[in-house]
């Protein structure tokens, strides 16, 4: 499963991707094409992922619900 964000901070657009393998627990993200995060969780219960876009400070959670996943991204706080 793929998820993109985009988000225009300062003036500049970004692209935040989300790669997520339901089954193997993959995930990687990305921000403008550049990996900036990769890991993987066997036990796949959801996870949070912080990271800066230029100053401003970003979360992405995975959050497991029963039989799907739900995906958020917050930038300085505020929901995308």
């Amino acid at each position: 499963m793929t998820k993109t964000w985009i988000v225009t901070l300062d003036g500049e657009k970004h692209v935040v991707e989300l790669e997520h393998g339901y089954w193997s627990g993959k995930r990687v993200i990305k921000l403008d094409g550049q990996k900036v995060d990769e890991s993987r969780k066997w036990f796949d219960t959801g996870t949070e992922h912080r990271f800066k876009i230029n100053e401003h400070q970003c979360i992405l959670r995975i959050l497991y619900r029963t039989l799907h996943y739900d995906y958020e991204l917050y930038v300085d706080g505020h929901l995308v």
